[in-house]
């Protein structure tokens, strides 16, 4: 008998929360090749990505249940969960994905996993609101408390959780990675359009973020400066929402013949994304904080060069494949670490692109989730 596991999709909001949505989806894809059941519960079909709606449909073991969504900003997704949870009849598992785990008032038979994937607001609470601190000092002790399996995504976010909550609340943790779908990277190329096809013939550096203050892009532009001015080749890609900041950043602070060979993409698509790494020369992910990191994951299984900066979850998740930057924030010690991996010409090699799609493949990874909700449900 499958096991059914039911997700409340309803924090996803398409191309609005970076990598978490990738890795719901990559997880949901592991949980279906585990033959576990997935009930997916979301309001509109345009909340959800295009091309994982329709892998979903051509899945036996996924059973979407859409309807149930409340028009308005992001933040009804706390009604929403609030709901799904307090409508359950069931006695299995619900899995949340992004740290809010509502109470079950009406049945206590209930499970309830959740996914904490990074307490970044404790590290960097300049980049938080006061009120934003405020309800996640409020709430995750009550959420830990709660829950009945808490999945954090890396040891790095274990020993913060440990360090900032306490033994007891690390006790009630398990860290599962993120799930990494390389076929998603790798299909459907062929409805690529001809200017992104066009961007890949040029030699490039690519990074791919949603660029938030902690993804420290402007350190990378600025070693960009220092590189491109001895390289006249040598293009900067970024992928990604492209922010405000950044872009004064390009138009401003780069003359005017660098400025032409920085390209902020915009959202992508799968295939366009695949496409970008396929070709890339060297992948760079500058972050102050990665509570996983996974562009620079997905780099490494495309057997691109990368280099990350020495922090948090990035040389966990890494595995010892990425050179690491050691001080994140100084755009020179970044500007030489490029030119030196760009002047060896060295590539990932194939036992290590092995290693690390076997390591995070969706299964392997959906496997480990269902082995820690097992022995959950036995500890209880």
């Amino acid at each position: 008998m499958k096991q059914i596991v039911r997700v409340p999709l309803y924090a996803i909001r398409h191309g609005q929360i970076g990598g978490t949505e990738f890795a719901i989806y990559n997880l949901l894809k592991g949980l279906i090749g585990a033959d576990a059941q997935v009930d997916m519960h979301y309001g509109r079909e345009g909340d959800l990505s295009p091309d994982f709606l329709e892998w979903v449909r051509g899945q036996g073991g996924a059973v979407p249940h859409p309807g149930g969504g409340i028009p308005g900003p992001k933040s009804v997704r706390f009604a929403e969960e609030f709901l799904f949870q307090n409508r359950r009849r069931d006695s299995g598992w619900a899995l949340f994905p992004n740290y809010f785990c509502p109470p079950a008032l009406f049945n206590s038979k209930a499970k309830s996993a959740v996914i904490l994937h990074d307490i970044q607001y404790k590290r960097y609470p300049e980049y938080h609101s006061a009120k934003r601190r405020a309800w996640l000092d409020f709430y995750l002790p009550r959420m830990i408390a709660r829950a009945d399996s808490i999945i954090l995504i890396s040891q790095s976010e274990l020993d913060l959780i440990r360090e900032y909550f306490g033994e007891a609340a690390a006790e009630r943790c398990d860290v599962v990675h993120n799930a990494i779908d390389f076929e998603r990277l790798e299909h459907g190329r062929d409805g690529i359009d001809a200017e992104k096809r066009a961007l890949v013939e040029h030699p490039y550096i690519l990074s791919v973020c949603h660029q938030f203050p902690h993804k420290n892009v402007s350190t990378l532009l600025k070693a960009f400066e220092r590189i491109a001015q001895r390289d006249s080749s040598i293009r900067l890609y970024l992928v990604g929402s492209a922010s405000e900041a950044n872009l004064a950043f390009v138009h401003s602070a780069l003359p005017e013949p660098l400025r032409e060979r920085v390209h902020l993409t915009g959202f992508v698509s799968d295939a366009e994304l695949g496409l970008f790494y396929a070709n890339a020369r060297l992948f760079a992910l500058p972050s102050l904080y990665e509570g996983f990191g996974m562009p620079a994951v997905e780099a490494l299984g495309m057997g691109i060069p990368t280099i990350v900066s020495n922090v948090y979850a990035l040389p966990e998740v890494t595995m010892g494949y990425a050179h690491l930057v050691d001080e994140p924030r100084n755009e020179v010690g970044w500007a030489a670490a490029i030119e030196a991996v760009l002047a060896a010409e060295t590539r990932p090699d194939a036992k290590a692109i092995r290693h690390i799609r076997e390591t995070y493949a969706p299964t392997t990874i959906a496997r480990s989730l269902l082995k820690v909700l097992h022995a959950r449900n036995r500890a209880d």
